[in-house]
């Protein structure tokens, strides 16, 4: 993009960011909370096979745009992923594997929404949206009947799609609950590939 088209984007962004502000349909909200993550093995033997619930932590920031009773969410965030250890055997071949993966990301969702009750003091919305995480820091270990595994290709980014449901209080405090859906593995080997479902409950605080 030339400079020239990047300065008249930033102008109207902050155009549009003020006149937002001066009529209160504008907010700037941290967060932070703690995320159940479980992933779902697929082996190339068409088998599934899903590991227990580990609690993580996450936290980070976003603005909030509100059209009347809609709203547009843009957020980053921190999240810790994984943390989560497995044995499981292929109905097929007979294999054994174990699994530890442990990873953080950096996550970019971008929430589209609808208040569909609001007042003074309090404010219910639903919303979805995509997300786009960089993984980072990965720490996978894979065992095949015993044999640390060599080939794991682990990613860099995934590609995710996020539901979930609030409640404002206050003007103040925010509650959310997340449901986030990867469709992007987060790693694969040459007998599977591994991806991710992560359940996020955090609270918040609108600082304007």
């Amino acid at each position: 993009m030339k400079i020239k088209n990047k300065f008249w984007l930033a102008t109207c962004f902050l155009l549009f960011f003020s006149s937002a502000r001066a009529d209160n349909h504008v907010h700037f909200i941290v967060f932070g909370g703690f995320n159940s993550t479980k992933t779902i093995t697929n082996l190339n033997t068409k088998q599934a096979v899903w590991s227990e619930a580990k609690m993580n932590y996450n936290f980070g920031a976003g603005f909030r745009f509100e059209f009347g009773t809609l709203f547009l969410q843009p957020e980053v965030y921190f999240t810790r992923k994984g943390g989560l250890d497995k044995a499981f055997r292929s109905n097929v071949t007979a294999d054994t594997f174990n699994q530890h993966i442990n990873m953080q990301s950096i996550d970019l969702p971008i929430m589209f929404g609808l208040r569909l009750f609001h007042s003074e003091g309090f404010c219910l919305r639903l919303y979805g949206g995509p997300v786009l995480s960089y993984l980072k820091d990965q720490n996978v270990d894979i065992t095949k009947n015993g044999s640390r595994l060599s080939d794991i290709r682990a990613r860099t980014r995934a590609f995710s799609m996020q539901i979930g449901a609030g409640v404002d209080i206050t003007r103040r405090f925010t509650f959310d609950v997340r449901y986030e859906h990867a469709f992007s593995p987060m790693l694969r080997i040459s007998d599977f590939k591994t991806s991710y479902r992560v359940t996020y409950f955090t609270l918040g605080i609108k600082l304007f």
